[in-house]
């Protein structure tokens, strides 16, 4: 069975399509980002205590950018 989508957002950039779902299974929630590109998927599972990490490193991935932007 697959786990139903709470909440998905969709980012076009270039040429590749993401879909960022929130989704909740047996073991707790958790966010599926797929990649569309050239006709190829693939996707990546973060369980939900990682998402902070994740934001975490994002924003110092941005600031990077900004700086030296």
């Amino acid at each position: 069975m697959v786990d139903p989508e709470i909440l998905t957002e969709k980012i076009v950039t270039q040429n590749k399509t993401f879909l960022v779902d929130l989704k909740k299974n047996q073991a707790g929630f958790y966010l599926k980002v797929s990649e569309w590109s050239n006709s190829k998927k693939s996707s990546i599972f973060l369980p939900a205590e990682g998402i902070d990490r994740m934001i975490e490193i994002l924003h110092k991935f941005k600031s990077q950018i900004s700086d030296t932007g």
